[in-house]
């Protein structure tokens, strides 16, 4: 390298010298597409524009130290000595949850925000504990229900991708008992946090691939319970169908009528109340194949573990009833008819302790923890944004489950040989 007459010539260690720009451009673009980013993303993200990106990966400028620090934590890979994989004290946060609000297509309101904010917060601080605690808590990274080219754009094809993920399940033609419980096993994360009631100022849900805990799904905990089982399926579809191409996906009132949305919802529909067995319950019960009476759409409803609502949209959406009848179905009410019919009550509200919101392997895992001294309840509270009240409930061991019968149901199963010895 040369200099002025009579001056020693400047030189940089490895360890200073960053990559030349036409270097570290083409390794942002191969990070940024592998973490399954758009430039719009990654300028949310770090609170910069699109055009900076876009002048990153084409060598036009380069990022200055902390822009590549947060990169780095943003693509969780490496660009020589500068894009490190290792959590770095006082490197620059990444907002993450900002890539979900302009996603959002609308003006979210304060408890949006704070909900999805919460969401990602939960997020790092499960990858950061599970690694405290040496624990590979990585669940689905890559679908195997991916669509082929030109087969993910139409509700017949989401259909049969409910289907397919159906017979992967074992599910047959009957009901999902617990979609929580079925995205548990397919390794994909559910959060569930307060994000309004007002759909017009908030979001449904959204799917995030978090590039450490792996397939992650938000439900608004706020909307009513047969919408949240909806939302959870729906979101299920686009980490299942969708993750190819996107790591975030955001479902809402401003995504209305737009044919990924459809889709999923195509999904959601056949994947809760699958149509051949709608028809199959319906013949079993010697209703017709269209239906315009309350009593078979709550016997469908029960069957198949949906709320009442659910059941209507999805019967609409296999063409089971008419709009005429949609509508006086709506106007029926329908627990006191449940209750006539010997049903007892359906769709309680669900309890507002905290654990409600937090996926059972973490809550496993955050216990742990806490006995082993890893973590303690103010760092819990911090991070997680909990009172100590509801901080120690996460924590505490699961409460006792109590019967008077269950001592003589015991004997009774001894006494018959079904315990073995």
């Amino acid at each position: 390298m040369t200099g002025h007459p009579g001056q020693r010539p400047r030189t940089l260690s490895v360890a200073q010298a960053p990559p030349a720009p036409t270097e570290l451009g083409p390794a942002i673009v191969a990070a940024r597409e592998d973490a399954g980013l758009t430039q719009d993303d990654v300028a949310a993200a770090l609170g910069t524009s699109r055009q900076a990106v876009g002048y990153w990966e084409q060598g036009k400028r380069r990022p200055r130290t902390d822009q590549l620090l947060q990169l780095a934590a943003l693509f969780r890979t490496t660009v020589d000595d500068l894009l490190a994989t290792e959590e770095t004290p006082g490197r620059p946060a990444v907002q993450i949850a900002a890539m979900l609000w302009r996603k959002s297509n609308i003006e979210l309101d304060d408890d949006a925000r704070d909900g999805i904010q919460g969401f990602t917060d939960f997020l790092d601080f499960y990858a950061r504990l599970a690694r405290q605690m040496k624990r590979d808590i990585t669940g689905l990274t890559r679908s195997p229900f991916l669509p082929g080219a030109g087969y993910g754009e139409y509700a017949v094809d989401a259909k049969r991708k409910a289907s397919e993920v159906r017979h992967y399940l074992g599910l047959g033609q009957g009901p999902v008992a617990d979609i929580m419980g079925v995205c548990e096993a397919l390794g994909i994360t559910i959060y569930r946090a307060h994000l309004g009631r007002d759909l017009t100022k908030t979001i449904s849900g959204a799917f995030y691939k978090h590039p450490v805990v792996g397939f992650s799904i938000l439900v608004n905990l706020d909307m009513t319970r047969g919408r949240r089982r909806f939302t959870a399926a729906h979101e299920l579809a686009h980490a299942l169908l969708h993750s190819a191409t996107d790591a975030i996906v955001v479902s809402g009132t401003g995504h209305r009528g737009e044919q990924r949305e459809a889709y999923a919802d195509a999904f959601a529909g056949e994947f809760l109340m699958p149509e051949e067995g709608i028809r199959r319950t319906l013949e079993w019960l010697g209703a017709g194949p269209k239906v315009d009476d309350v009593e078979p759409v709550i016997r469908l409803q029960r069957t198949f573990n949906v709320s009442y609502i659910t059941a209507l949209v999805r019967l609409r959406q296999a063409n089971i009833i008419t709009s005429a009848a949609l509508d006086k179905l709506r106007a029926i009410p329908p627990v006191r008819i449940a209750a006539e019919m010997g049903f007892a009550p359906d769709w309680p509200p669900l309890p507002g302790a905290v654990t409600d919101r937090f996926p059972l392997r973490f809550r496993s895992l955050l216990r742990e923890a806490c006995a082993q001294g890893k973590v303690g309840e103010s760092v819990i509270q911090q991070t997680l944004k909990l009172t100590a009240e509801q901080a120690e409930q996460l924590v505490e061991e699961a409460p006792v489950i109590t019967c008077d019968d269950m001592g003589q149901e015991w004997d009774e199963h001894e006494a018959l040989g079904a315990v073995p010895a």
